[in-house]
């Protein structure tokens, strides 16, 4: 019967360590599985499509067709003569204009701009599934901490009960350990809900079965990261900016686009060819065959270019107003990003020194309880003075670990927004 229980506990063991989730493994089953970064993978085979067929604007147009011709008359009339044809002819044209080269342009343009966009799509699944995986240790550790307060407060009651048994504790003091420890219990039951509710949001997100188990791997005390943290600005490659830089790219392609409308001249070549054969109903001649081609030629020049009050003309105004206003927003959104980072630095600086603050509370905390403890034990404090120990230093546990995910999403984010890859800033290991 032993040697079973061994083996369950073994198969037990190694079934939690084979889905034991790291967070880059977390983040690389979401890349592959997420339904947000597939839908952004359609999107961007379509630009890149659109990018590759952009010159298709000079692929020759042709025509063939066909035709045959017999006189009405000829067929209730089989002894009169009659002459009757056939014939095919064929067209190929061509045409070519400066706006080829701003078509082309802007579909690189364009390319571009959707794959920053996918990229900043992926990385933002990749944002939420960190910061997810991080919330979910703060939950799975505060369901420790919360069910190592129920089993004091347990303990303490049990403690109570028996001394109440022996006649060395009132009953007031029982029932006050017992409304103690069953108060805790409600809290112990919300916070494993909270944890599941937010765990299976996590397994869609990665795109796993909501029924899959899952132990995710790592503590928030292995991620405190109190070194100074310094951002160099050559390194900064904000999403943001890169998007404009791509819209004022656009914005100059349409204005050159528009001056290319309103004074470059238009090409067209084109050949034409037909062959016209003829045949004749009883005893009649038939006419020799016609057959013609011919290439031609044609250049058009816009003459909407010189008079300024023209709709051309406005509309390469329009595009230059539209470029000098993303010019701004490109000054304007640099000066964002800078206050951003110094504000994220300072946060992020705020964080670290409350964590020295509440690592040294929770020492503090731990030891008081122990002291209180004791004294407890001896009589030389009530039992109120005991539960105010250990809810103090609940407490104050529970603080420092809601502190460190404060931090670790900061540095994140801080991350996010520079455009460096996650964990360049680091956590200590």
């Amino acid at each position: 019967m032993k040697r079973k229980v061994i083996i369950s506990v073994v198969f037990a063991f190694i079934a939690c360590s084979l889905n034991a989730l790291s967070v880059d493994e977390a983040v690389e089953m979401a890349k592959k599985n997420n339904v947000s970064v597939a839908r952004g993978k359609i999107t961007l085979d379509a630009v890149a499509r659109a990018k590759a067929h952009s010159w298709n604007s000079v692929s020759p147009s042709a025509s063939v067709s066909a035709s045959s011709s017999i006189p009405v008359d000829s067929l209730s009339d089989t002894e009169s003569k009659y002459t009757a044809s056939y014939g095919v002819s064929a067209s190929v044209s061509v045409s070519l204009s400066g706006n080829l080269f701003t078509s082309m342009n802007a579909a690189k343009i364009a390319y571009e701009s959707g794959k920053l966009t996918f990229d900043d799509a992926v990385k933002s699944v990749e944002l939420s599934v960190r910061e997810a995986f991080y919330g979910l240790l703060y939950e799975k550790e505060n369901i420790v901490l919360q069910e190592k307060n129920l089993e004091i407060a347990k303990t303490q009651y049990n403690n109570n009960l028996a001394k109440y048994n022996q006649g060395r504790l009132s009953e007031i003091d029982v029932l006050s350990a017992e409304v103690n420890y069953k108060s805790k219990i409600p809290t112990v039951e919300s916070a494993r809900t909270t944890f599941l509710n937010d765990l299976a949001s996590f397994k869609q997100t990665l795109g796993l079965s909501l029924d899959e188990e899952v132990e995710l791997d790592g503590s928030l005390d292995d991620l405190i990261n109190l070194n100074e943290i310094t951002v160099d600005e050559k390194n900064v490659q904000s999403s943001s900016i890169k998007q404009l830089e791509y819209k004022i790219a656009s914005a100059k392609n349409s204005v050159m686009d528009k001056r290319f409308s309103a004074f470059s001249p238009s090409l067209k070549a084109s050949l034409d060819w037909s062959d016209r054969s003829w045949y004749v109903g009883y005893d009649g001649t038939a006419p020799d065959a016609q057959k013609s081609a011919s290439i031609s030629l044609s250049a058009t020049i816009p003459l909407d270019g010189v008079l300024p009050w023209s709709a051309r003309n406005d509309a390469i105004d329009t595009a230059k107003d539209t470029l000098k206003d993303l010019e701004l927003q490109l000054e304007n959104e640099k000066k964002n990003l800078t206050r951003t980072v110094m504000s994220s630095l300072r946060s992020i600086k705020q964080s670290q020194e409350s964590i020295k603050y509440k690592q040294a509370n929770v020492k503090l905390a731990q030891k008081t309880y122990d002291m209180t403890a004791e004294a407890y034990n001896r009589g030389a404090k009530d039992l109120l003075t005991l539960q105010n120990a250990n809810t103090s230093l609940l407490n104050a546990q529970v603080s420092l670990k809601s502190e460190t995910l404060t931090l670790i999403k900061a540095i994140l984010n801080l991350e996010n927004t520079i455009g460096i890859p996650f964990g360049t800033l680091g956590v200590n290991k």
